[in-house]
């Protein structure tokens, strides 16, 4: 399968806006119990930073590179009428396994849920085009929790379901999950993660929406294959589309920030979480825009392409990106979670993103797959695969810094 570079460049984009998501909320995976809010504002400039990751960074990078699943299933099975699905389906399962290891470690994981979801895009392997769209948007939109929310808050007052927390009250386990990060115990943590972690990461994708979002973007991302658009990028009018995105996305983001908090009344907050859930649409796509119509700069394109084999080896990125942040903020690393500046965090993510890119170029010129991606690979086709670069493969590998 060919490659396109523009998506490995998005890709790459992605993972540098979920790695300073996460390093900058300390790569915790839950409720800050009250006594720690704050825990990373040391100075002035960290509550700018603040604002500019809840509003411009949460929520929008992973949207990018939840479509960009979907898009790469269907390059990988959608596109060929001859690929199996029971072969992509045992792709999910080992999928689910690298999570599940990754998960024990950092309960944000988000390998497990896209293997799970993943199904989806099996079952709407056959389903036309125009209801793949459809289907996509109104679950990427949050479509069932804004129905059962709004049916609840204009016709009938109902209280919400308990969420399941083992017994345990969520100030409690916010409590206990919180202590352990500072201990380090790295036993305790693993249990935790593999018992409470699991019935916290469920309540989280059901409180956030994200339970039919993310599938959601997976079926955007499918759509986006079945009409081509990867094929046509060159065709794609980028400045209309980051006008539009940004003209509708920047309200929206207004709104949300303005109106989603508890001082207002249930009906404004609904207000504001329709349009958290829309931006996080509108503005991704206004990115995608920005670095496509950047990538074709011949100044700031040569700057772009950097993100090119770091986005190519997306899973190992990913996975190590978490090692990193672990390291840096857990108690059996550094143990730095309540002595970073908020915004030093996102400096250190910065610099680790730099020397990931670095690293996956010299990788790739040595070989054909990322470490965990070549893993994978060979456990989908159940057979030790070649990892090696030939002197073919080198004559045509053609990275755009050498």
């Amino acid at each position: 399968m060919k490659r396109i570079r523009e998506i490995d460049a998005l890709r790459g984009f992605a993972l540098f806006g979920i790695i300073m998501t996460h390093m900058f909320q300390g790569y915790l995976a839950s409720l800050v119990p009250p006594q720690y809010n704050g825990f990373n504002m040391f100075f002035p400039v960290d509550e700018l930073s603040r604002f500019m990751v809840r509003n411009f960074f949460v929520g929008k990078f992973y949207a990018i590179f939840s479509m960009l699943f979907g898009l790469s299933f269907y390059l990988i099975l959608d596109g060929k009428k001859d690929a199996s699905s029971r072969k992509f389906a045992w792709r999910l399962v080992l999928l689910f396994v690298i999570g599940y290891v990754h998960h024990i470690h950092y309960r944000g994981d988000f390998l497990t849920v896209y293997a799970v979801f993943g199904i989806i895009l099996i079952l709407f392997r056959k389903i036309p085009t125009k209801i793949i769209f459809v289907a996509g948007l109104f679950l990427a939109l949050n479509g069932p929790a804004v129905l059962q929310k709004g049916s609840a808050l204009f016709f009938q007052k109902t209280e919400a379901a308990p969420q399941n927390t083992g017994g345990k009250t969520k100030l409690e386990l916010a409590n206990s999950y919180f202590d352990l990060v500072l201990e380090g115990e790295y036993k305790k943590l693993l249990i935790s993660n593999s018992t409470a972690g699991f019935i916290n990461k469920y309540n989280y994708l059901k409180s956030s929406g994200r339970m039919w979002i993310v599938p959601g973007l997976f079926l955007l991302g499918l759509w986006v294959g079945r009409r081509k658009w990867h094929e046509r990028l060159e065709h794609i009018p980028l400045k209309r589309l980051i006008l539009v995105s940004f003209s509708i996305g920047m309200p929206l983001v207004w709104i949300n920030f303005h109106f989603s908090r508890s001082n207002y009344s249930e009906f404004v907050q609904f207000l504001g979480g329709i349009s958290k859930d829309a931006s996080n649409i509108f503005m991704p796509l206004f990115y995608i825009g920005l670095l496509l119509l950047a990538y074709k700069s011949n100044f700031i394109g040569k700057f772009i392409k950097y993100l090119i084999p770091v986005g190519k080896m997306g899973l190992t990125t990913y996975v190590f990106q978490s090692v990193f942040g672990l390291f840096v903020f857990y108690g059996y690393g550094l143990g730095l979670l309540l002595k970073l500046s908020g915004t030093v965090a996102l400096g250190l993510g910065l610099l680790f993103f730099i020397m990931q890119m670095l690293f996956a170029q010299w990788w790739f010129s040595k070989f054909k797959y990322g470490p965990l991606e070549w893993l994978w690979r060979c456990g989908t086709d159940r057979t030790w695969l070649s990892n090696k670069l030939s002197e073919s493969d080198r004559v045509s590998l053609k990275f755009p810094v050498s």
